[in-house]
């Protein structure tokens, strides 16, 4: 019979390995290689043997032979041969390097065993990360590594007691009698106790189903796979897969398709990268089939991805899709659909109680279970959001007779929260009488709680009303509300973009059908596209001139002085923008005279502020003074925090262009606290602007280099490029 130096020597022979290159290969030193080729080391450690195989490259009957010729004489048939059940790994493993580091610290260095959970959303790459780290983890094991597919999904996951059952008989042992879950896990830890064997118990569904199948005390270890976080499990260390980042993602295209291919149409592998939601297994799927077609265009697999009612078959991830989806509980099955109807990147959990049209502790701990389940993530804290293809799959699922009434329940969160901000920060608002209350909300009780949830929320709100103006039985009425509730947050936001996309689309669902609605919505274009053309974009100023104009023959129609008051001192600003300061002023007094007939003394004070800036750029400083000392008073007296704030803030600019400073600085100090108290803050960042040229104009050059440093910083983000590099100028030269 060949002894085992000799087998070794043909083997190694036959690998073109020279010894050297064989001991570098296997971990080994060159003497010991030599020493056992020379039969100076007959029975080498098992460990040793494992290190020998996997550098040959050995499976099958190949390893087992070259184990057993290394027995001892006696031994029992088989002895020597290891268990070594791990499926090979993906051919184009990519990235993954801090997870992968991860699982290999945990379970690599110590003689201790361990338990690994790999959590992630299906087709994220938890089985491939598995069978990666268990093949580079193997020659650790020296008793061998086993291997379960546990199909916690499947409609008729194996009986743990059937799993054990095997697991006790590939470790040499016989299941207990009488037989019961417990004693079976029992007799598997015993057997398992002694030995260093690596498990890898992929699919699990839960805690409770994996529980049995993990070692207890001694050097054993198991990496487990779930598409639920298994959080408890106490003795598990948790490892998270989320999407691949884009380089990765392409990484692993090239791999599959050919780098030559990625690199000759980049943009369109970034394509096929971003549609298949970064997400490996689409990636994998889209990039063998692309590989089977040598002489498609990358730009071709694109184009047919970007069909969105076809990208889950282009994928091919349905079926996981659905084992997902389909594991899950009835409420939830049915709430799930629903969560993907809103065309938003993410939802907080307010959304989503109206979307599923429950209440928000009972949302909430939903979201939270299907994020468990990796068919949401969680962004932000009370944030959730689907991955890209999930979506699409969750909408195939969407009934159709829910989708006009989920999303005119969203609409109306959000009407019911503009118009608690208008409440708060415009109680006096003529406006309100068009609402008569249809938009009351139960949410947050003060301006800036209201302002906040709209801040969080701003950056989907043009999309939430451009959906539901597209979708079929929205009433048009309540898209409309949001942009009339909006304004007043637009204005204190400097929001102008998003308040004239809102406004047009409000604008085109109302006009001929609500009159009053149509006149002030074109009474807010036009103060929008005024303040985004101050820049100096004329054409925005005839936008403006027509939309207010148009604005102002409605409320004549209509027969509402106090509307057309206001739509006059709108076009009072709005001209002095743009520099026509003669018409400006006329607009103006005619505009104060009707307010001043009406008694409306609670709508003056901006009236009066826009008057004595067109005053003192006429050079008439004394009306200028006596206007916005009249502003601040005619404040006081009804409550308008934002009048008394502008007037300050003229009578601030005032005494600082005459030299003033210490009264400069007085007003303008007030006018930022008053600012910050209604919630405006580019006007807050404008008086801080000037506050810091009056503490330079008396010679603070330090306060004033504090108080322009938070300008900037409120400019950059509400204030415009134009604004902010002026401040940023001024702190340069300081």
């Amino acid at each position: 019979m060949e002894s085992f130096g000799t087998r070794l020597r043909r083997l190694r022979r036959a690998a073109e390995l020279t010894q050297e290159a064989l001991a570098e290969k296997s971990g080994l030193s060159g003497q010991a290689i030599g020493a056992l080729e020379r039969g100076d080391r007959r029975y080498p450690h098992r460990e040793t043997l494992d290190r020998l195989a996997d550098a040959l490259g050995l499976t099958g009957d190949d390893r087992a032979e070259f184990a057993a010729a290394a027995a001892r004489p006696g031994s029992p048939a088989g002895a020597a041969v290891v268990p070594r059940e791990l499926p090979g790994g993906v051919a184009a493993f990519t990235g993954r390097e801090a997870e992968l580091d991860r699982v290999l610290g945990l379970l690599g260095e110590s003689r201790q065993g361990g338990v690994v959970a790999v959590a992630g959303m299906a087709g994220v790459g938890k089985t491939a990360l598995a069978l990666e780290a268990g093949h580079r983890l193997a020659r650790r094991f020296p008793d061998g590594s086993l291997h379960l597919d546990l199909r916690g999904h499947a409609a008729d996951p194996p009986d743990p007691l059937d799993l054990l059952d095997r697991l006790i008989r590939e470790l040499g042992g016989e299941p207990p009698t009488p037989l019961s879950l417990d004693s079976a896990s029992a007799r598997f830890r015993t057997l398992l106790a002694p030995k260093r064997v690596l498990l890898l118990l992929d699919n699990a569904r839960d805690a409770a189903h994996v529980a049995p199948l993990l070692p207890g005390a001694g050097g054993s270890a198991a990496i487990v796979t779930s598409r639920v976080a298994l959080t408890d499990l106490p003795q598990a260390h948790q490892v998270l897969l989320n999407v691949l980042p884009e380089a990765d993602a392409l990484r692993l295209l090239a791999a599959e398709v050919g780098a030559e291919r990625v690199a000759a149409e980049p943009t369109a592998a970034r394509t096929v990268a971003r549609l298949c939601g970064y997400l490996p297994l689409a990636l994998h799927l889209v990039g063998a089939r692309l590989a089977t077609r040598p002489r498609w265009p990358v730009a071709h697999l694109a184009h047919r991805l970007d069909d969105e009612r076809r990208r889950l078959d282009e994928t091919g991830v349905r079926t996981s899709f659905a084992l997902a989806v389909g594991a899950l509980d009835e409420s939830a099955a049915r709430a799930y659909p629903l969560l993907s109807l809103l065309d938003v990147p993410e939802l907080s959990v307010p959304v989503a109680s109206r979307l599923l049209d429950a209440p928000e502790r009972e949302t909430e701990a939903l979201l939270e279970r299907l994020t468990d389940e990796h068919l949401l993530t969680t962004p932000a804290p009370g944030w959730y959001r689907l991955h890209d293809l999930l979506r699409l799959y969750a909408r195939e699922q969407a009934p159709a007779g829910e989708r006009a009434a989920a999303i005119t329940r969203v609409v109306e969160l959000c009407a019911a929260m503009a118009w608690q901000s208008m409440a708060l920060v415009s109680a006096a608002s003529h406006r309100h009488d068009w609402a008569a209350g249809r938009w009351a909300s139960a949410g947050p009780a003060s301006a800036d709680e209201v302002f906040a949830w709209l801040d969080r929320h701003q950056a989907h709100l043009v999309t939430v009303v451009r959906q539901a103006a597209a979708t079929p039985g929205v009433p048009p009425e309540a898209i409309a509300a949001v942009g009339l509730g909006l304004y007043e947050y637009h204005r204190a936001r400097a929001r102008w973009r998003d308040a004239i996309q809102v406004d047009e689309v409000a604008l085109q669902l109302v006009d001929g059908v609500d009159p009053v609605a149509a006149a002030t919505l074109r009474n807010d274009l036009g103060v929008a596209e005024a303040e985004l053309a101050s820049g100096g974009e004329a054409a925005g100023f005839r936008r403006s001139h027509a939309f207010l104009r148009r604005s102002l023959a409605d409320w004549e129609a209509i027969g509402d002085e106090r509307q057309l008051a206001g739509t006059l001192n709108n076009l009072c600003f709005v001209y002095g923008l743009g520099d026509d300061v003669d018409e400006a002023i006329v607009f103006g007094e005619r505009s104060l005279a009707l307010n001043r007939s009406l008694g409306l003394r609670y709508v003056e004070t901006l009236n009066l502020v826009n008057l004595a800036v067109l005053y003192g750029r006429q050079g008439d400083r004394a009306r200028e003074l006596a206007y916005a000392s009249e502003a601040v008073a005619v404040g006081e007296e009804t409550g308008d925090v934002r009048g008394m704030a502008y007037g300050r803030m003229r009578i601030g600019i005032v005494h600082r262009e005459l030299g003033r400073f210490d009264l400069a600085v007085e007003e303008l100090g007030r006018s930022v606290y008053l600012w910050r108290e209604a919630g405006v803050r580019l006007y807050e960042a404008l008086t801080l602007a000037e506050l810091g040229r009056a503490h330079l104009g008396r010679g603070d050059r330090g306060r004033a280099r504090e108080v322009l440093t938070d300008a900037l910083e409120l400019l950059r983000e509400y204030g415009g490029e134009e604004r902010a590099a002026v401040v940023r100028a001024e702190l340069d030269r300081l």
